[in-house]
């Protein structure tokens, strides 16, 4: 029979403490303080009563351990929960005629999606390009027909999802303010680094100012060292007008973190701020 870690280091335990007791025994008795033959009683009695109350114990503690942890995720997720169901009331003005798609590992979470919202209402930008179509599309294109003015490129390196994307803005009736175009994912060549990147459609090359970028595509390899979205400041920078705005969605991840700190590096013009939401939303504009 197998052993656990836990039970092993318990019977180590109860040995130790029984020899302990039994050399005590035989020095003693060897001054007649004590009598041999209480040697292996004691050994036996020590043993059962250390090894099972260290057993109990480690069990215990890690018992609480376990709990403690249980409890720790819970209000990690009814923090979430609450957050993201502030997003969606901050979100009910837009008039959408039917509910948005949150929801799913790529969606934007609804107190992302938020400040998203908040940054195209100030700013009403004339051109928005976006890196990864969805939720943030027909939001975004909701926020641009209302205020009556600018337009949303998306590139989507995903056909089956770049032709849902524009299934909804078609039910949404907004296909005079967005568009959502297939751009396949090619190898081409970053500051000296190959990267897997949205193959740049010429439509968008004769763009001459981007009045805001929003960063969430194309999704992040299982390589951690391999930082996927980085080409997008360099492959725009050159385009963003003097108020233009980067939003980059996921940005608690390491991988986006580091991103953003490389960025700054080779643009020292820029600043970044991070806000607390579920996904982590980060904010570059240029430096005043």
């Amino acid at each position: 029979m197998k052993l656990t870690k836990e039970t092993a280091r318990s019977l180590l335990v109860a040995v130790t403490a029984g020899l302990a007791g039994a050399a005590l025994n035989g020095i003693f008795s060897l001054f007649g303080g004590t009598s041999p033959g209480t040697i292996i009683p004691l050994f036996t009695g020590l043993s059962v009563a250390v090894g099972v109350s260290h057993y109990w114990k480690t069990a215990l503690v890690q018992n609480m351990g376990d709990e403690f942890r249980q409890v720790k995720n819970h209000l990690f997720l009814l923090e979430n929960g609450i957050t993201e169901t502030q997003g969606l009331v901050q979100l009910a003005d837009l008039n959408q005629p039917y509910p948005l798609p949150f929801g799913g590992s790529w969606a934007l979470t609804p107190d992302a999606a938020a400040i998203l919202a908040r940054e195209i209402m100030i700013r009403r930008p004339n051109t928005i390009v976006e890196l990864g179509s969805g939720v943030s599309t027909l939001m975004a294109g909701r926020i641009l027909q209302q205020i009556g003015s600018g337009h949303l490129i998306s590139l989507d390196h995903d056909p089956d999802w770049a032709m849902e994307t524009r299934r909804h803005i078609v039910a949404s009736g907004l296909e005079d303010y967005v568009e959502v175009i297939d751009a396949p994912l090619t190898r081409q060549h970053f500051n000296g680094k190959d990267f897997d990147w949205y193959e740049i459609p010429e439509k968008l090359r004769q763009l001459e100012h981007i009045d805001m970028l929003t960063v969430d595509g194309p999704p992040q390899t299982a390589d951690s060292a391999v930082l996927s979205r980085y080409p997008a400041l360099p492959a725009f920078a050159s385009k963003l007008s003097s108020q233009a705005i980067v939003y980059i969605d996921d940005a608690r991840r390491a991988t986006e973190q580091a991103m953003v700190q490389q960025w700054l590096k080779q643009y020292p013009g820029w600043k970044s701020r991070m806000i607390d939401t579920v996904p982590g939303t980060c904010l570059l504009e240029r430096q005043a």
